[in-house]
């Protein structure tokens, strides 16, 4: 007798896990204190820690001109429920690269998801990581 009980309870379940998989939502990312009044924001979405580390090949890009905003909200349209983590980066040149000087200090102002600005490296997946549920969040990111 205990059978078909059991058979709807995994039924559910799985029905449970079918309908909330994939889901996605719209995502709001405010980037703030942008100090210049040129250029792009370029910003990226990444979902691992090796593809976060090459930062080139983001699930999510966008670049954003500037346009002598000295704070800009931009929206990903339909992103997954999942871990992430941003990078992002004014390129006031219009040259699509970090610009650094000599020693790797970044000449222009760059971001991270959590704000995470270690002083002397880029943050790392763990430190700029996030978990994004299926409804609409606002990420704020302040630039240095």
């Amino acid at each position: 007798m205990t059978f078909p009980q059991t058979g709807f309870c995994t039924l559910l379940l799985t029905l449970g896990y079918l309908t909330s998989y994939g889901q996605s939502s719209n995502q709001t990312v405010n980037i703030s204190n942008i100090k210049s009044n040129k250029g792009n924001i370029m910003i990226g979405w990444y979902n691992s820690e090796a593809s976060y580390n090459e930062r080139n090949n983001p699930i999510f890009k966008k670049l954003v001109p500037v346009n002598q905003q000295r704070e800009i909200t931009i929206t990903f349209d339909d992103v997954p429920a999942g871990k992430y983590a941003i990078s992002l980066f004014l390129d006031e040149n219009g040259n699509k690269k970090m610009d650094t000087n000599f020693l790797g200090i970044p000449k222009e102002q760059y971001g991270f998801s959590n704000n995470i600005i270690p002083a002397t490296r880029a943050a790392n997946f763990g430190e700029a990581a996030f978990e994004l549920k299926d409804k609409p969040t606002k990420i704020s990111i302040r630039l240095k």
